[in-house]
């Protein structure tokens, strides 16, 4: 477990600005180095405040929150409150419900949730008409990254996964980069029960 992580003055700041006097402040940052995320209590309830760790992520979740958020499901999705391009931050509502991590689900019960979050998945992916063209572009990039990146990620995994394994990756990884244009959509990036 990492130390908990103070709310930098800064950030307290705008966030009063936004949401009104802070009565309390809690760390519930991933256990990562670059995740910096607090709850905070306030008049209207709790919200969160989220530093994205890179420029590039804090544009895209702020469109996804502008643009994708707000076609999906009420109360499935936080609700962006503001955004600070400068300190690359966000600050959004909570959603209502309880984490899966917290829940003693039988079987049946863990395939029913696993269903409704890829019914939302697929929503929130939405078409390729919804993108724009630095989208399609910065989708390329991606890929091109993924193949780029398949050898390191092999050389980091060593010996926990076999020859067979290694050479399955590189196959794939070479496949990829003949595919060519592939249909875009906006990608969650951190579809996961577990943090």
């Amino acid at each position: 477990m990492s130390i908990p992580k103070p709310l930098p003055p800064v950030l307290s700041e705008w966030a009063e600005g936004v949401v009104g006097p802070v009565q309390a402040v809690r760390d519930v940052s991933h256990d990562r180095p670059n995740s910096r995320v607090w709850q905070l209590t306030c008049g209207a309830g709790r919200v969160f405040l989220k530093v994205a760790p890179t420029p590039t992520f804090y544009v895209r979740e702020t469109r996804a929150y502008r643009e994708a958020a707000p076609a999906l499901e009420t109360g499935t999705v936080p609700r962006l409150l503001e955004t600070h391009a400068q300190q690359q931050s966000l600050l959004m509502t909570q959603v209502p419900g309880r984490n899966v991590q917290t829940l003693a689900l039988t079987p049946a019960q863990q395939r029913t949730v696993h269903r409704q979050a890829g019914r939302w998945l697929r929503r929130f992916h939405g078409s390729p008409g919804d993108l724009a063209p630095t989208d399609h572009a910065d989708a390329v990039s991606e890929v091109a990254r993924a193949v780029r990146g398949a050898e390191a990620h092999l050389e980091s995994a060593g010996d926990l996964i076999g020859k067979e394994e290694h050479e399955i990756v590189r196959e794939h990884a070479t496949e990829l980069a003949r595919l060519g244009p592939l249909p875009g959509g906006y990608a969650h990036g951190d579809f996961q029960e577990l943090h």
